[in-house]
């Protein structure tokens, strides 16, 4: 975890969503100070409470924690298959989606 971007993230999310400290805490059960020490660095929420803080901004654990730029990851893939492609090749495609799937929990 990148925990400057962290806390820049948490930073900036409840900055455009007009929170304060004490709106996050009471949505994870914890003191203002303790949700203002994540945003200062001095310490770093558990797993559960990222996730929640994930639901509660609308974004995934990814971006809170620098693993990616994107909010959010797309409800749908789509992809398109050519007939000119091979078998091999559809099924190789068809294996991706199953991993993102997997991956990103959808």
């Amino acid at each position: 975890m990148d925990k400057l971007l962290f806390q820049k993230r948490l930073k900036n999310l409840r900055s455009e969503m007009k929170y304060t400290q004490e709106d996050i805490a009471n949505a994870l059960g914890i003191s203002k100070s303790a949700y203002g020490y994540y945003e200062q660095g001095k310490t770093t929420p558990d797993s559960n409470s990222i996730s929640i803080l994930a639901d509660f901004f609308g974004v995934s654990t990814d971006y809170l924690l620098g693993r990616t730029n994107l909010k959010n990851y797309p409800e749908t893939f789509a992809a398109h298959t050519d007939d000119d492609m091979s078998e091999e090749a559809k099924a190789e495609l068809e294996n991706f989606k199953d991993y993102l799937r997997i991956k990103y929990g959808k």
